[in-house]
C-alpha cells in the first residue's frame, strides 16, 4: 500500500510539473513597440523624404508592452489598405517567436519589422498588378532565408534593409525595376556566399551598399552601374581577395575599402584601386 501511495504521489508531481511547463510555454511574452499611421485624406501624396503625412490628415497609433505570440501576430495583421507607415520593433530574444508577413496591395510607404521573428516575407501581387507605394522596406534582425518571388514588384523602393538575417544568396537582377529609385541596399550580417547580377543594371540613385559581415569569396562588379555610390561596406568577408571589374573611374565617389584589413585582400590589387 505504501509503495502504491508513493507511485501515485510521484505521478502527481510529474503531471504537475508537466502542466506547469506547458502553462509557462503558452504564456511566454515578447516585447513589442509599434507605431501605425493611417491616412485619412485619400488624395494625399506621400513622395516626400520622411514619408510622413501632415498631422491634420492622419491618425497615429502607438503601443508598447509585452504580448504573447498570438498578440504579436494580431499586431502584424493590421489593415494595410489605409496605413501609410508601420514601424514594429522588439528588444526581446525572439528565438521562440515565429511569424510570417504578407505585403498586399496597399497604401504603405514605410514598413519596418525589426526583430519580429519573421521566417517568411511574401508579396501577394498577382498577374501584372502593382498597387504598392512602398518606399522603405526594412526587416532587420529576423530569420529570413529567402526573398519573395515577387520582389521585383516593389518599383518605388528607396531603402531596402535585409541586414541580420539568414540569406545565403542575393540576385541583384531582382531589383531591376526599382534601380532608378533605390538609394540604400543593406545586406550586412547575413550568410551571403553569392551576390551577383547577370545583366547590366543602372542604379542611378544608389549611394549606400552594405555587404559587410558575410561569407563572400568572390565578387564581380562588372555589371554594376552605380554612379552615385559613396558608401560601400565590404569588410568582414574574410576570404574575399579582390572585386572583379572594380575601377576607381567606375566608382569615383567611393573612398576606399576597409583599412583594418579584415578581408584577405590581394595587396597588389588593393593598392591599384585605392
Amino acid at each position: 500500500m505504501t509503495l502504491l501511495w508513493f507511485y501515485g504521489l510521484l505521478l502527481g508531481v510529474c503531471c504537475y510539473i508537466s502542466t506547469s511547463e506547458t502553462t509557462s510555454r503558452s504564456v511566454e511574452k515578447f516585447h513589442y513597440d509599434y507605431s501605425r499611421i493611417q491616412e485619412t485624406e485619400q488624395a494625399w501624396k506621400c513622395w516626400q523624404e520622411g514619408y510622413r503625412p501632415p498631422p491634420a490628415t492622419s491618425n497615429k497609433i502607438h503601443e508598447s508592452g509585452n504580448g504573447t505570440a498570438a498578440e504579436i501576430e494580431r499586431i502584424l495583421s493590421f489593415n494595410q489598405s489605409n496605413t501609410v507607415l508601420f514601424l514594429f520593433s522588439s528588444n526581446s530574444n525572439n528565438l521562440n517567436l515565429i511569424t510570417a508577413f504578407t505585403i498586399e496591395r496597399n497604401r504603405l510607404v514605410r514598413l519596418l519589422l525589426d526583430n519580429a521573428g519573421l521566417e517568411r516575407l511574401e508579396l501577394a501581387f498577382n498577374g501584372g498588378e502593382n498597387d504598392c507605394r512602398l518606399a522603405e522596406l526594412s526587416v532587420p534582425r529576423n530569420r529570413l532565408r529567402n526573398l519573395s518571388a515577387s520582389m521585383d514588384r516593389l518599383t518605388t523602393l528607396r531603402k531596402l534593409d535585409l541586414s541580420y538575417n539568414l540569406l545565403e544568396e542575393f540576385h541583384l537582377d531582382r531589383l531591376m525595376n526599382t534601380a532608378g529609385s533605390l538609394k540604400q541596399l543593406l545586406l550586412s550580417h547575413n550568410r551571403l556566399e553569392s551576390f551577383r547580377s547577370t545583366v547590366s543594371i543602372n542604379f542611378t540613385s544608389l549611394h549606400k551598399l552594405d555587404l559587410s559581415n558575410n561569407r563572400l569569396r568572390t565578387l564581380d562588379s562588372t555589371y554594376w552601374a552605380m554612379p552615385q555610390l559613396e558608401t560601400f561596406h565590404i569588410d568582414y568577408n574574410r576570404h574575399l581577395v579582390s572585386i572583379e571589374g572594380w575601377k576607381r573611374t567606375r566608382f569615383p565617389l567611393v573612398k576606399g575599402f576597409d583599412p583594418a584589413g579584415t578581408n584577405n585582400w590581394n595587396q597588389t590589387w588593393l593598392k591599384s584601386v585605392q
